[in-house]
């Protein structure tokens, strides 16, 4: 029922392609799983940054200053129903654990604090990244 580590940070980027070559080619990435829409169009992707541990890009050609490019940041825990109630018995009930449409993860989203969003999930054995994330 305990955090395991740092699974990922999420951003926007205003150029998926620039973001994938400098992490790729550059800082030696690999990438772990691409999102795409129903017409089969790449909107975002997961590098593995090594240790299980993620980076994760959403295309946002828009993206402002004032609004930032952090989009979240995300746990990974062993057992996430487990972690759930913990959550809901400090007094955090609206959410809901669903799995990822594409990466087929089991997660959760809430908020800290300061708004910060949170995002908790587990690597079943049906979540795509669950190979970059044995033995960690």
């Amino acid at each position: 029922m305990q955090i395991k580590r740092l699974s990922h940070i999420s951003m926007s980027t205003r150029d998926l392609t620039a973001s994938e070559r400098f992490y790729v080619d550059l800082m030696g990435f690999e990438i772990a799983h691409e999102f795409r829409n129903a017409a089969g169009e790449r909107y975002g992707f997961f590098l593995h940054a090594g240790g299980g541990t993620f980076i994760e890009f959403f295309q946002k050609p828009d993206a402002g200053q004032e609004e930032g490019l952090f989009r979240h940041i995300c746990y990974e825990t062993d057992d996430i129903e487990a972690f759930a109630e913990k959550v809901r018995a400090y007094g955090i009930t609206d959410f809901t654990i669903k799995r990822g449409r594409t990466d087929r993860v089991l997660q959760f989203f809430v908020h800290d604090p300061d708004g910060v969003q949170v995002e908790i999930q587990q690597h079943d054995p049906e979540s795509v990244l669950r190979p970059y994330t044995k033995g960690y």
